[in-house]
């Protein structure tokens, strides 16, 4: 058991192993008490949520350096992973039982097989090590099941650098299991908040790799649209430059040009890395926006300090200029804070807006503020904001509830 390796474990041929020692009833009992104590750690590594966890990671690692580079993945992964946590399913029906049902079969073969005096003895007993190796809770069975479909999932489809990997096994478990329970056993499983994203490799301590993260469904959707994804991107590993203030946002410093290539790492930017560059103009917001509506995730909550960064002019002015801009903002805006900016593409899209949170009139004026005399705590005696080729104006009161209006001057 010092030599234990749940992985080689999984790939052995118990049937041909029962039908070599067939005959010889020392060695079937041999196999039958192995087998039970094999099924016991099976239980131990595979049940509890830290060790689940823990060699989830590393079989994500495993497929994250190798599959790009072997064709036969799929193929050699399915003797590896299947049936390891919990069953295993493929398209036509196709079962592999989970390793401690297989053991357990083997276990009993191996009993009725063997000497007589041994059956009588196992008879005896209340409870044999081996029914109790697979007994499991229901949270412990939907545990396993969650870690079977990502690694099921991982055997289908080797990693593409350009762009998420769909779990698909895993969505259609949410849809069995509701996507709320899911969730709650991904943090389980990988130590993270239950609304997701969820870490799984993260450089700090898989420095060759980018940041992998399980995203889960984005608002309320059902049935096909419900997408589990894993997505690689290079957000964690991205070599972040200073930040600068206000005056400079969106504004190249002196002596560079807009399109100089030796500080242009804009296609290394994402919904994170974004906050972090020194110059960002309005194509790679297009493009972060059209990638992130393109995977169905919302975009990852800015920095505090975000209205001081250059990402922040260049957003705010497609928010302010291009309505189809607007329109994809909208669909993968951020949840929370800093609220005024995704308040205000509203406003502007719509023409009206009555926030339902009483506090968010506060967030919006701030940036309306902002925009018109760059100064969040303004506010113009009319209640009137001209901004840009806008004007947006206020009406209501604290008790009756604010309604906002905005406009276009000709």
């Amino acid at each position: 058991m010092e030599r234990f390796n749940i992985l080689a474990l999984n790939a052995q041929r118990f049937p041909e192993l029962l039908e070599a020692a067939r005959g010889d009833a020392l060695l079937l009992a041999a196999i039958a008490r192995q087998t039970e104590a094999l099924m016991a750690r099976v239980k131990e590594e595979v049940d509890d949520p830290l060790s689940a966890g823990a060699f989830l990671r590393d079989q994500v690692y495993r497929w994250y350096r190798d599959s790009p580079g072997e064709d036969d993945w799929s193929e050699r992964m399915s003797d590896c992973w299947a049936g390891l946590f919990a069953d295993s399913r493929v398209s036509g029906g196709r079962l592999q039982p989970w390793l401690n049902l297989r053991l357990g079969a083997l276990h009993a073969q191996a009993s009725r097989s063997g000497s007589l005096g041994g059956r009588m003895r196992d008879s005896l007993r209340r409870k044999r090590p081996a029914e109790v190796a697979v007994g499991r809770s229901t949270i412990q069975q939907i545990r396993a099941e969650v870690a079977q479909a990502i690694l099921d999932d991982l055997t289908r489809r080797r990693r593409d650098p350009e762009g998420p990997v769909p779990l698909v096994h895993l969505s259609e478990l949410a849809i069995r299991r509701q996507v709320a329970t899911i969730n709650d056993v991904l943090a389980q499983l990988f130590n993270g908040p239950e609304t997701g994203p969820f870490i799984v490799l993260h450089p700090n301590r898989y420095p060759e790799c980018d940041e992998v993260q399980i995203r889960p469904p984005v608002g309320n959707v059902m049935g096909a649209a419900l997408a589990y994804s894993l997505s690689t991107g290079r957000s964690s590993r991205k070599p972040v430059g200073r930040t600068r203030g206000p005056a400079e946002a969106g504004v190249p410093a002196a002596g560079e040009s807009p399109d100089d290539p030796g500080t242009d790492d804009s296609e290394e930017l994402d919904s994170s890395t974004i906050w972090e560059a020194d110059r960002v103009d309005a194509s790679v917001w297009r493009r972060v926006i059209k990638e992130r509506k393109r995977e169905r995730h919302r975009l990852d909550t800015p920095p505090k300090d975000c209205h001081g960064r250059s990402a922040y002019g260049p957003l705010r002015t497609l928010v302010l200029e291009d309505t189809e801009f607007r329109q994809s903002f909208l669909a993968v805006k951020w949840r929370g804070r800093p609220a005024g900016l995704p308040l205000l593409c509203a406003l502007l899209q719509k023409g009206t807006l009555a926030p339902e949170v009483a506090t968010d009139h506060e967030y919006l004026e701030a940036e309306l503020g902002d925009l018109a005399k760059g100064d969040p705590q303004w506010h113009p005696p009319d209640h009137t904001w001209a901004i840009g080729e806008w004007t947006v104006a206020r009406e209501g009161s604290h008790g009756e509830g604010f309604r906002f209006t905005a406009q276009r001057r000709t």
